[in-house]
């Protein structure tokens, strides 16, 4: 084998192992990090969500009992029909 071949050689060996590298050592940490970056975006999304469905329970209940006459009832049928339609969007959105 020539000499001119031997240093395309190792250079085709050497970058093959850089890849390797890359590969084992850089690569499953990055991989891991976005995994976690994507289930604390998940997590954060299903927090906000309860705590608007909370909030939204605590006002249907709050409306009820200080508002009067017979639309409070239209209004509070309104009210739980969009927390259904909130709580199908996200069930539909896991």
């Amino acid at each position: 084998m020539s000499s001119e071949k031997m240093k395309l050689e190792l250079k085709r060996l050497r970058k093959e192992l850089e890849k390797a590298l890359i590969r084992g050592m850089v690569a499953p940490p990055c991989v891991q990090t976005a995994e976690t970056k994507k289930e604390l975006v998940k997590s954060m999304g299903q927090a906000r969500v309860e705590r608007l469905k909370s909030s939204s329970a605590n006002y249907i209940s709050n409306f009820q009992s200080s508002a009067k006459g017979a639309w409070v009832t239209k209004a509070k049928t309104t009210f739980e029909n969009t927390s259904k339609k909130l709580t199908t969007i996200t069930e539909d959105g896991k």
